[in-house]
């Protein structure tokens, strides 16, 4: 972990910002057309203890995806299995959403489709930019953010 360490950097990541914009891009047509039948309206965590990992995960997932590079490691494959993942992960997510508009809304959509697959997301995007650091806080994210919501929804 020390060498790890060692070879990271504070700096900015293009990568980590859109990978970032990409999953907010729903959010855009759900402000300005939310859909009729909208049980995330509301969606507040009920446990305070899942619902405050939740937020501290996702929070520094994205801010460690965006902040953190490796010092010499700047060439990127896009051919690379966890890139790939991450993609078809966004996919998945973009579906879930178009379903979500559809009013197809049940609960595990929401569960999976709509929340899980998030930091999954986050989590294979971590591990193709070699972002260990923020794939220990993704992991965070996929439990707290999944626990809260079949604590909210099921």
């Amino acid at each position: 972990m020390e060498n790890y360490i060692k070879q990271c950097k504070i700096g900015f990541s293009l990568f980590g910002l859109i990978a970032f914009l990409l999953q907010e891009l729903p959010y855009l047509p759900w402000l300005m057309f939310p859909p009729k039948n909208n049980p995330l309206e509301n969606n507040i965590p009920q446990n305070v203890f899942f619902g405050t990992i939740e937020k501290i995960g996702g929070v520094l997932t994205v801010a460690l995806l965006m902040l953190v590079i490796q010092k010499f490691n700047t060439q990127k494959d896009f051919k690379n299995k966890y890139f790939l993942i991450a993609v078809l992960c966004l996919i998945i997510y973009y579906v879930c959403w178009i379903l979500y508009f559809n009013g197809i809304t049940n609960v595990w959509l929401i569960i999976i489709g709509l929340t899980a697959i998030v930091p999954m997301y986050y989590f294979f995007v971590a591990m193709w930019l070699k972002n260990y650091i923020a794939v220990i806080a993704s992991i965070l994210f996929l439990i707290g953010h999944t626990i809260s919501n079949i604590i909210n929804y099921v």
